[in-house]
């Protein structure tokens, strides 16, 4: 038998990641086999060593997903 995730309505986990957002994130990093913690410890890392770099790369998506 097979399992299927359905995504459901989720309690915020903390007070600086929105719940829905979590969920997602963590759906994608199980369906990847990855460790939420190592993901966001490289984010970090990434940001650390490129602020305005890894800033750019953000506003640049903030506009595209506020087009559509």
């Amino acid at each position: 038998m097979n399992n299927i995730d359905v995504p459901t309505a989720t309690k915020p986990k903390s007070v600086i990641i929105d719940g829905e957002l979590h969920g997602k994130f963590k759906l994608l990093c199980k369906g990847k086999s990855l460790k939420i913690g190592g993901v966001l410890e490289d984010l970090i890392k990434l940001y650390l060593d490129d602020p305005r770099g890894v800033q750019k790369v953000i506003d640049e998506h903030k506009e595209l997903s506020q087009t559509f």
